[in-house]
């Protein structure tokens, strides 16, 4: 039950990190193999959400210092035409959402809270476990990363004609 529950909000907070989909799953696995074998260490149950995202979070950063060594090997190996050719049509096809043009916009860490806030839906106390900061810097953070996201947000969306604009 708890998988059912916890593993698709997993699976969307990777994707939303720019992972594909096989890395996704990948990841919020390995993050439920780590909650099913350190479940019992969360002291304050009601945080549940924060540390899990906590855990995820952490196995992020670990995927990406793997592939970053990966890449750096592989990079010392010149590409196929074939497969330059496809990395191309692959980027400039693949397309992006609005929403993740504008994250694109915001620092990393911005990216990270509005996601765990308002797609995850994490509490201000959730989201100070998961990023081990206090309260009142979440708060505060969040504060100055909506002010920043907004006016790119304005500036995209078209205005309808007859409605006020302010």
């Amino acid at each position: 039950m708890l998988f059912e529950s916890v593993y698709p909000r997993l699976r969307r907070y990777f994707l939303l990190r720019g992972l594909d989909a096989a890395e996704a799953e990948d990841l919020a696995q390995n993050v439920m193999v780590i909650v099913y074998q350190r479940g019992g260490e969360v002291r304050h149950k009601e945080l549940f959400h924060g540390w899990l995202f906590q855990v995820a979070k952490n196995e992020l950063a670990r995927h990406w210092r793997r592939r970053q060594t990966r890449e750096s090997i592989a990079a010392m190996e010149p590409l196929s035409d074939e497969l330059a050719s496809k990395l191309v049509a692959h980027t400039v096809f693949a397309g992006q959402s609005d929403f993740a043009v504008w994250l694109s916009y915001l620092e990393p860490a911005e990216r990270e809270l509005i996601i765990l806030r308002f797609i995850e839906e994490l509490s201000y106390e959730e989201l100070a476990l998961a990023l081990g900061v206090p309260v009142g810097t979440v708060k505060w953070r969040l504060f100055n990363t909506k002010r920043k996201l907004a006016p790119i947000i304005n500036a995209a969306l078209p205005r309808r004609s007859g409605v006020p604009t302010d």
